[in-house]
């Protein structure tokens, strides 16, 4: 088993879920660009993957993350395409959540 070290600070926005709905009752997201208050730093890890997304491991302690909210670390800010809680049973200090994210803006090839 490898294990992926804390290599960064990791701020979470997260947004308020769910989503406000319209008339029609279709989900309407946040206006682009806005953010809500951003939560404590904490230790995670970020790595870009070969086809250009990104996996971070973020604090447990942020759950629950859902897609659109977005993680930074004072550089580079990410928006969480999906996020899953992992546990490692009888080691509590092991447990993270695993995060799909794209990069803010996208990387341009």
């Amino acid at each position: 088993m490898a294990v992926l070290l804390p290599n960064r600070q990791l701020t979470a926005y997260v947004l308020a879920h769910p989503w406000g709905r319209d008339a029609r009752g279709v989900p309407v997201p946040p206006p682009p660009g806005a953010l809500p208050e951003p939560g404590e730093p904490r230790p995670g890890a970020a790595n870009e993957q070969a086809d250009g997304s990104w996996t971070l491991r973020v604090d447990p302690a942020e759950w629950p993350l859902e897609p659109g909210d977005v993680l930074g670390d004072g550089t580079l800010t990410w928006t969480v395409v999906t996020a899953l809680l992992k546990s490692v049973p009888g080691h509590g200090a092991a447990d993270y959540i695993a995060v799909v994210a794209t990069l803010n803006p996208p990387e341009v090839p």
